[in-house]
């Protein structure tokens, strides 16, 4: 006999909205969503949604509904509240925020604190790329700063003028020799945007080869930025298997160790840090 859903906890991260639905047992089944756009009725819709005929309870982490949280601070400490959405009651998590430099942690809040609930011990680094790349320094469980960066948003950005799918296949030598150079003259980045751009109107570098260097130059060029949050420190990289690979390849041939981490697996464990402890 199948466990009924006890409640819902939901993620937001852009306009994308994972949905864990969790059973009685304790077990989970999970559901990406594609928000049709960024407005709160199109939010509520989506949890409407994954509710159906139920009427459980809902926590959503990810969202601005409540007011960040100032670093530093522990995400253990974080407790939901209860709101009112398009008529919609639910639980809303808050994120971080610290004022210089100016930044918000939405929806990889609940990532970084399944990190650190299922490695206690950890110090260090957390590098998590998104719509909004994070690079955040946690001691003793907690967060005491972190630096922003709009990387894959320029990326994707930069692909469409190219006529590149920024998803598709990329030459790993373009990749990691483009950010070695990034990194080492982060002042010549427009620069070599535009010559990747001229590639690729001659029509004479392969598709592979120039999203390689477009994500290399702008990787490196966010290392170079990131530079005092990495050097000499303990390094986790949690990101979904499109980002997470030329960002570890990046790292990687930089001889930076780095632990991978299952950024859904991470995502659950926090909401259900928060849910229990709300």
């Amino acid at each position: 006999m199948t466990a009924s859903c006890s409640h819902i906890v939901t993620n937001l991260d852009g306009n994308k909205l994972q949905v864990w639905r969790i059973a009685d047992d304790g077990t989970s089944a999970s559901e990406l969503v594609a928000l049709a756009d960024s407005s709160a009725a199109s939010l509520a819709a989506a949890l409407r949604n994954a509710m159906g005929d139920s009427a459980v309870p809902v926590l959503l982490a990810g969202s601005t509904l409540v007011p960040p949280v100032a670093v530093p601070g522990k995400p253990s400490d974080l407790r939901p509240k209860e709101i009112e959405l398009e008529g919609l009651t639910v639980h809303a998590l808050p994120g971080l925020c610290q004022n210089a430099p100016a930044g918000v942690i939405l929806g990889a809040t609940a990532r970084i604190e399944g990190f650190l609930r299922l490695n206690p011990n950890w110090d260090g680094v957390i590098c998590l790329p998104g719509p909004v790349n994070h690079w955040v320094h946690v001691s003793a469980r907690e967060v005491v700063s972190f630096q922003c960066a709009l990387t894959w948003p320029l990326v994707q950005s930069l692909a469409d003028t190219m006529r590149l799918d920024s998803t598709g296949p990329f030459d790993r030598s373009a990749l990691t020799q483009s950010a070695a150079d990034s990194l080492a003259k982060p002042e010549t980045l427009a620069a070599r945007l535009a010559s990747v751009q001229a590639e690729a109107v001659l029509g004479q570098t392969s598709k592979e080869v120039l999203l390689g260097q477009l994500l290399g130059t702008l990787i490196g060029a966010e290392l170079a930025a990131a530079r005092p949050y990495w050097l000499g420190q303990n390094l986790a990289l949690i990101a979904e298997p499109l980002l997470q690979s030329p960002y570890a390849a990046v790292l990687e041939a930089q001889a930076l160790p780095v632990t991978l981490a299952d950024p859904d697996r991470m995502c659950l464990e926090g909401l259900k840090r928060a849910w229990d402890d709300r």
